[in-house]
């Protein structure tokens, strides 16, 4: 499911600093989801959350492809209905500049917040964000996406930012059960948050920190922890089987099996 989708007529294609970007039209639809009750202010005000969404997923994608780039692989970046992929980066590296790449993305997101607090802070436009206009409107989000957003993909849950660094440190140190050691870790960890927001929706208690984003991060998070099981019990029989019945690259843990194989799900 967190996989390149296929082109459309609709793509928006384009190329910045030579990378080429496509943005799938299921991107608008599901950002435009998202921020739906913004509507309830006016529709400008949802129009501002999409573009803030585009704005810091893509400045986010730039961050995995530009330190890619400083390693070799030449990548590209893909937004699509689950934000945004940065295809082709990574794959052949090792493993400390994989981990770098991943913290690539979120690091870019948290240097843009740097950026535009700075131009709120100094730029004599305070007084526009207090009186709760676009100006606000466009700051809060930016604020919001760019700093709860990050730290969001950094926690050690696959197929995010952190689930790549978790899967990479638990496989240095334990090669042979790395994978499923970071999946199980990947798993509870989604679970929990899954868990924690449908608390928050029953009024019961929990931890107001993590249940942001409210239904769509409550479903978002038991989806991971549901393909994150799944994932655990393709690996766990790939294991199980004889060495002879293996394939070749089998053994390889620097690319696992499903990032090899979509359609692992159908075996």
């Amino acid at each position: 499911m967190f996989l390149e989708p296929n082109e459309t007529p609709l793509d928006l294609k384009w190329r910045m600093f030579g990378i080429p970007v496509r943005v799938h039209p299921f991107f608008w639809l599901v950002s435009a989801f998202m921020g739906w009750s913004t509507l309830n202010r006016g529709i400008i005000y949802l129009v501002i959350w999409v573009a803030c969404v585009f704005v810091s997923v893509l400045v986010h994608e730039l961050g995995h492809v530009l330190m890619g780039r400083v390693f070799g692989p030449r990548g590209y970046i893909v937004l699509y209905s689950f934000g945004g992929l940065a295809v082709d980066v990574g794959a052949n590296c090792w493993r400390w500049q994989r981990i770098l790449i991943a913290l690539a993305g979120p690091g870019a997101g948290f240097l843009f917040f740097g950026v535009v607090f700075l131009i709120n802070r100094y730029s004599g436009w305070e007084m526009l964000v207090a009186k709760r206009g676009y100006v606000h409107e466009i700051m809060w989000n930016l604020y919001w996406i760019n700093l709860i957003w990050g730290c969001v993909n950094l926690l050690p849950v696959w197929p995010l930012d952190g689930g790549h660094v978790c899967r990479d440190i638990m496989t240095w140190f334990t090669p042979r059960l790395g994978v499923q050691i970071s999946l199980v870790i990947s798993m509870i960890v989604a679970g929990l948050i899954a868990l924690n927001v449908l608390l928050a929706y029953l009024e019961k208690p929990h931890i107001p920190e993590l249940a942001v984003g409210g239904t769509y991060m409550g479903v978002f998070f038991a989806i991971l922890a549901v393909n994150n099981f799944l994932l655990l019990q393709y690996e766990a029989n790939r294991r199980a089987k004889p060495r002879w019945q293996r394939r070749d690259d089998d053994d390889d843990h620097e690319r696992m099996s499903w990032e090899r194989d979509p359609d692992w799900w159908k075996k």
